[in-house]
């Protein structure tokens, strides 16, 4: 059985992003973090958590 996942209540993430500027916000800090190479690997991430530096 196939599931539908479509109905009215979807939106586009372009919708989603119009109408909460805090997703936008974040959305487009991810983008710069992503070109200016400041981003964290899985390990590096969870090391800083265990390390309390996040």
């Amino acid at each position: 059985m196939a599931i539908d996942n479509k109905d009215d209540s979807e939106t586009t993430v372009a919708e989603d992003v119009e109408k909460d500027p805090e997703l936008k916000h974040r959305l487009l800090q991810a983008k710069k973090d992503i070109i200016e190479d400041n981003s964290y690997t899985s390990e590096e991430m969870r090391e800083l958590i265990r390390s309390g530096q996040v």
